[in-house]
């Protein structure tokens, strides 16, 4: 992993290290860690987690204020050459971030139109302004935290094991923080956990040379299986689908699938009872083998209360949404928050991104890595809206500004 090599432009060393080799990393620690009161503070069930009341709202806040803070420092503590790498990013690609400037601007709109029409002022701000556009400054201001990835990538693997670690005493210790059999790790929640293992999964593809590499890349894999995220495995595969022209993925997936139908017949073989237990039905139930679970019938009844709200399906509300109700698919929720407009603006912003993503694939690993991610994310995101959840939603942004990030024109 500590291969990885970004050809950015070279002639702007002279950025503050400050920001790039602290503050950056710290930032990361942060985001993957911050669940962990979950665990350490003793909240939440046993069981599950209820993330709107299982902690103090400044303890909620703080995270907030944690990346307010450290963006408001990378933009302040910039020297002069960040600051013309991240113009040099804005100029040379116009178009795309004038089109994100306008799709983080409707969401205000719409939001402030539904203030007046629909929402109180907290859901306003919760489900228009926070949730969704928290993080978009990534994709503008990356360039200002990070100048080649590979710096990184000591700290990404130190985090992977940390989380296999905090997984591990998860499973062997009486207190579970997943959802009801399912381990969330140290995020929490399952889905995110899932997702965070299939990244971390796709980055290994591309970039393992030892191999310790390799080992982490299987836990991350019975990490993801353990979390039983069905959005997280589709995803997955999406992202393994666009690396498929590198030998070293295909490779590495046919060894996987065979890896895995061996270990699955020998455990049917040497344990006849393993199906049959209640977490193996569990988890047969949830993907769907067994009929629908209590997740598949949530999601039938909210598509159709969906078809409910828009039944009419009159201009006014397939242009500007209608009043915001729960929905766990992203584009549906874009659809009632934002209206046509909205969801055509994020399908621009994210194939675009993709197609650059895509024929920049050659040029250095990170591109192969990012374009992954994005797409891993953002098909798991017509099962769960993950551009909405923290820390999904960094990763999503840190893909979207790399894959934008200006590149040595040697």
């Amino acid at each position: 992993m500590s291969s990885i090599v970004h050809p950015m432009v070279s002639d702007y060393d002279g950025e503050s290290k400050f920001v790039r080799t602290t503050l950056f990393p710290a930032f990361l620690i942060f985001c993957v860690c911050f669940y962990a009161y979950r665990f350490l503070l003793g909240m939440g069930s046993p069981l599950t987690t209820v993330y709107d009341s299982d902690a103090p709202t400044w303890l909620r806040v703080s995270k907030d204020a944690v990346w307010i803070i450290a963006l408001s420092i990378g933009i302040v503590f910039s020297t002069s050459e960040s600051w013309e790498f991240a113009r040099l990013n804005r100029l040379e690609h116009r178009t795309f971030f004038r089109t994100l400037f306008v799709l983080v601007c409707l969401f205000v709109l719409m939001g402030a139109l539904h203030l007046f029409y629909y929402q109180s002022a907290l859901d306003t701000f919760l489900f228009w302004v926070r949730y969704p556009l928290e993080y978009v400054p990534l994709a503008f201001f990356l360039p200002l935290f990070v100048l080649r990835w590979e710096t990184q990538a000591r700290l990404l693997l130190a985090l992977g094991w940390m989380s296999v670690g905090y997984l591990l005493f998860e499973m062997f210790s009486d207190r579970q923080v997943g959802f009801y059999g399912r381990f969330g790790s140290i995020l929490g929640s399952p889905n995110d956990y899932g997702v965070f293992c299939a990244l971390f999964i796709l980055g290994l593809l591309v970039c393992a040379r030892k191999w310790s590499h390799w080992l982490l890349l299987c836990f991350m894999l019975c990490g993801l299986l353990l979390t039983i995220s069905r959005s997280a495995v589709i995803g997955l595969l999406a992202g393994v689908a666009t690396l498929l022209y590198l030998r070293r993925a295909r490779i590495g997936v046919l060894v996987g699938i065979l890896a895995l139908s061996v270990i699955a017949g020998v455990l049917m073989w040497r344990v006849p009872d393993l199906i049959a237990s209640p977490r193996a039905q569990f988890a047969l139930a949830h993907f769907g083998t067994n009929g629908m679970d209590n997740s598949a019938i949530t999601r039938t009844n909210e598509l159709h209360l969906f078809q409910t709200r828009f039944g009419d399906f009159n201009v006014a509300t397939l242009l500007l949404g209608t009043d915001y109700f729960h929905i766990e698919s992203w584009y549906l929720a874009l659809l009632v928050r934002t209206g046509a407009t909205g969801l055509l603006l994020w399908v621009v912003v994210i194939g675009v991104t993709t197609a650059r993503g895509w024929r920049k694939r050659h040029v250095s690993p990170i591109y192969s890595i990012a374009l992954s991610g994005l797409v891993c994310i953002s098909i798991a995101s017509a099962f769960i809206p993950y551009p909405d959840t923290f820390p999904t939603n960094v990763w999503l942004w840190l893909a979207v500004g790399t894959i934008w990030m200006p590149i040595d024109p040697k």
